[in-house]
């Protein structure tokens, strides 16, 4: 795993649920332990996805033929992919964890399931559990600009398209340097202008969010 994986967060989260769940098991378990397996293979996937992309930006610079090109959007693909599915697995981990008769017995049937997300976890909290870490946790994640990010490129890349490369010349003179992370805005995501610090950046950010909401899974195991 990346060093910057947040640990310590995860055996807390993972010790916390098994004390309740493996004491009386249910369905609850079935869904808990497929997500929270999934959890630490995303963080990974987005990591080295971004890895590969920012290695090869360093190494072939701007003009490199389609393989190459294929390889990059694939990258970008996995990584965004990759981030989302990492905080929306936590999210169900946990929302299976709270449907647990020992902890806040909330529905999570088939409907529960298909819409399980960030939002639809803090929002099934915060009418039962208001004064929970994790909503505040996952309020912080949803308001986010990086959140907000990640959900719009994935969205486009899923099933709409690639995200627009900006490709810049000149006349009379050299062109302005190629930036490994400058896209054009489309009809459901937003112009892109970054480097690596910002990339890295996004990525911290991820580390901490999830962080938060293992943090807040694991406390909602261990309320009295």
């Amino acid at each position: 795993m990346p060093t910057e994986f947040p640990v310590k967060e995860y055996e807390g989260f993972m010790s916390a649920a098994k004390g309740v769940l493996l004491q009386v098991k249910n369905n609850a378990w079935k869904e808990f332990g497929g997500a929270s397996n999934l959890i630490a293979w995303r963080f990974r996937g987005t990591y080295e996805y971004m890895n590969h992309y920012l290695k090869s930006w360093k190494e072939l610079g701007a003009n490199v033929g389609f393989e190459e090109l294929y390889r990059r959007e694939r990258s970008l693909f996995g990584m965004f992919s990759s981030a989302v599915s990492c905080l929306e697995s936590a999210s169900y981990a946990s929302y299976a964890l709270a449907s647990h008769p020992e902890v806040l017995g909330v529905p999570f049937g088939e409907t529960e399931q298909r819409k399980c997300n960030p939002r639809q976890l803090r929002n099934t909290l915060a009418s039962c559990s208001p004064g929970s870490p994790l909503v505040t946790g996952l309020s912080e994640i949803i308001d986010s600009q990086e959140w907000r990010l990640l959900i719009d490129f994935r969205n486009r890349m899923n099933h709409r398209s690639n995200i627009p490369r900006v490709i810049s010349g000149a006349m009379g003179s050299e062109p302005p340097p190629a930036k490994a992370l400058q896209f054009s805005a489309t009809s459901s995501s937003p112009a892109w202008e970054a480097d690596e610090s910002h990339l890295m950046s996004l990525f911290c950010w991820l580390t901490r969010s999830l962080g938060q909401v293992l943090i807040g899974g694991g406390l909602l195991a261990s309320r009295p």
